[in-house]
């Protein structure tokens, strides 16, 4: 009898023992993921402000630019009516490499047509400013107003359109002509040269960042996009690609001009050769002169300053 106990208190003795072990390996088990959990949560909640900062930002940014776009004019020399603005900018940038600085581009236009590009954008870090840049994309003199004070007058045209070399002939359809100005728009490629000579290979967006049909009166313009080169995502060179019907030939033809957004030096080749170059500017000449097609305005405090 007493053997028998004794067998069944180790019996017993034994289950409850797997059982404690069994409970002790479940625990660790649930608290690998837990202390899992906890090891990441600093870094998680590190990204998620970081995000909301830079989303912040970001709709500050749009907010800001927005407003003083509103605030500016353009007229082309001997034409009516102004240029129009369009509310929603057709780009939208940042440049962390910089710093946390957000930008916005937005076009005035004619009859559909861009006159200006204006990249608006707001400095969070290092810097705290504002700056507005622009390039006349006129054939003629412009001049621009802010709150009705004239700040800029470009003396000169903003660009100069020639013929695409060996550019097939316009097509017909709307659709037609857009595949037409792709494929046109993969055979440039542009490079720049800061100021301290480093170079870069700019990026072509794939898709135009504005399509422009004209009205059927038009007598010169048929078709056209604005297509971007970009570093990050900051613009730095604009393609103009328009069909147009020169005085000449009945037929529209394909032309192109260029147009730079930096002051420094820009290289611009059509299938490997040389389409159009730009010098540094300097400083002075952009941001005091303001007689250029490629202007800048430093605001140091956007609440109460006007360029």
């Amino acid at each position: 009898m007493t053997r028998l106990s004794n067998r069944t208190d180790l019996i017993s003795m034994r289950k409850l023992l797997q059982s404690l072990a069994v409970g002790l390996l479940s625990s660790i088990v649930l608290l690998i993921p837990l202390g899992r959990l906890l090891a990441e949560d600093p870094a998680s909640a590190k990204s998620s402000t970081s995000d909301s900062i830079e989303k912040q930002n970001s709709e500050t940014a749009f907010a800001m630019t927005r407003e003083a776009a509103r605030k500016y004019e353009f007229e082309m020399h001997g034409v009516d009516p102004p240029a129009m603005l369009r509310e929603q900018p057709i780009l939208r940038w940042s440049n962390p490499e910089r710093g946390q600085v957000y930008g916005n581009v937005f076009l005035w236009t004619h009859r559909g047509r861009p006159v200006v590009v204006g990249s608006l954008f707001k400095w969070f870090s290092p810097f705290t400013h504002e700056s507005h840049e622009f390039h006349s994309l006129s054939v003629g003199e412009l001049a621009g107003e802010y709150e009705s004070r004239e700040v800029w007058r470009a003396t000169q045209p903003g660009v100069t359109f020639v013929p695409v070399p060996d550019a097939p002939v316009v097509v017909a359809t709307p659709a037609g002509r857009l595949t037409q100005m792709r494929q046109l728009a993969r055979q440039f490629t542009a490079r720049s040269i800061d100021r301290e000579g480093l170079k870069s290979e700019l990026r072509q967006l794939t898709q135009p960042v504005y399509r422009y049909e004209l009205e059927k009166d038009s007598a010169e313009l048929f078709d056209g996009a604005l297509f971007v080169f970009v570093q990050g995502t900051d613009s730095d060179v604009w393609l103009l690609l328009e069909a147009q019907k020169p005085s000449d030939q009945s037929a529209p033809q394909w032309q192109f001009a260029v147009a730079r957004m930096n002051s420094i030096e820009i290289n611009v080749e059509h299938n490997g050769r040389r389409a159009w170059h730009c010098d540094i500017l300097p400083f002075r000449d952009v941001a005091t002169t303001h007689k250029l097609p490629y202007t800048s305005f430093k605001i140091d405090n956007p609440q109460r300053e006007t360029p």
